[in-house]
Parts: structure tokens; sequence; C-alpha cells
């Protein structure tokens, strides 16, 4: 109970502080002030009057600072902004491991294969991974920490006359798929 009159007091103060900001900003959005006729010398056919219907890109970056200066003093931003840092930081050392994972599955993918006879040889297939291409760590609209790994995903045959032969053949590629795998942060760690 407490904590949501302090999320709601904070959010107050914030939309009181943006209003007061914008109704004392600049009247144009160049960022020049504009004579608004408080000015004793100016005449009435010479004074500035402001526009009532701002164009559509102003209101845009009026709701676009807005927005930001509400996500900079609501708790709940603060909070998932310091998490994105820790995250951010971790990410590659993540992706390090993701990558090892990777080799190990292609490793147990190669000692599983299911050999089958065709015209006396022994053929299989297998499932194999490239390096990891992309490690990349953004945050969503809301603030949550959000990993991406991008890398390739190959379908390899194999073939020899003995399956230990096949397995040391240069495999051929059959199929390969991009693949981009995402993550989310949560309780101080990456999700997988």
């Amino acid at each position: 109970m407490k904590g949501q009159f302090i999320t709601k007091s904070f959010t107050l103060i914030a939309l009181v502080s943006v209003a007061m900001v914008l109704s004392a900003g600049p009247a144009s959005s160049s960022g020049k002030w504009v004579d608004t006729g408080k000015s004793a010398a100016a005449s009435p056919a010479s004074t500035a009057q402001p526009n009532a219907q701002a164009s559509p890109s102003v209101t845009k970056k009026i709701k676009k600072k807005v927005k930001s200066a509400l996500n900079k003093v609501n708790p709940l931003r603060l909070v998932r902004d310091r998490e994105f840092k820790k995250a951010s930081a971790l990410f590659p050392d993540f992706c390090k491991d993701w990558e090892r994972k990777l080799h190990d599955r292609q490793v147990n993918n190669v000692n599983h294969i299911a050999w089958q006879q065709k015209d006396g040889w022994e053929t299989g297939t297998y499932t194999g991974y490239s390096a990891v291409q992309k490690c990349e760590c953004h945050q969503s609209t809301d603030g949550y920490s959000i990993g991406k790994v991008t890398y390739d995903e190959f379908q390899y045959y194999v073939m020899g006359k003995t399956a230990d032969e096949a397995k040391h053949a240069t495999p051929k590629v059959t199929d390969s798929t991009a693949t981009t795998e995402l993550f989310r942060w949560d309780k101080n760690k990456w999700f997988y």
C-alpha cells in the first residue's frame, strides 16, 4: 500500500513538473523565444500569437519529451534502467557461454548420428552451428532487458565406408537456417 502511494506521488510530481516545463518553455519549435505581446513597445498588429494548433511533428516531439521525462522519474523505470546496465554488462559473457553450449551440442550430435546403409556406404546427418554472429542487448519500451543472439544452424550430411570414416569425412551442408534467439533478464541473470 505504501509503495503504491509513493509510486503515485512520483507520477503526479512528474506530470506537474513536465506541465510546468512545457508551459514555461519556448513558444516556437525552433527553440527561440517568441514575443507573446507582453512587451510595452509591441503593437497589436505585430504581436506574435501562439499557434492554436501545433504541427504533427511538433506534437510528436512534445509527446516524446513528456514520455522521456516521465520515464526518468518513474521509480519502476529507474529500477529497470539499473537492471539493464547490469544485464548489458553481463550479456557478452552469456553469449560466449551460449556459443560454447552450441559447440557442445554439435559434438553431441556428431557422436549420436543415426547411421544408415546406402549403396554400401555408411551415411548420416547431424545439426551443427556457426559461431555467434551477433550478440546484442536491448531495452524494451517498458524498460525490460532483452538479449538477442544470432547464428547459423546447419544440417550436415556425411558418408564413408565405415561410420568412423564418415565421422572424419568433410561434411556437406544440406540446409542452413539463420537463427535469432531472444533471452530475458530476470532475477539477476539471463534465462534461456
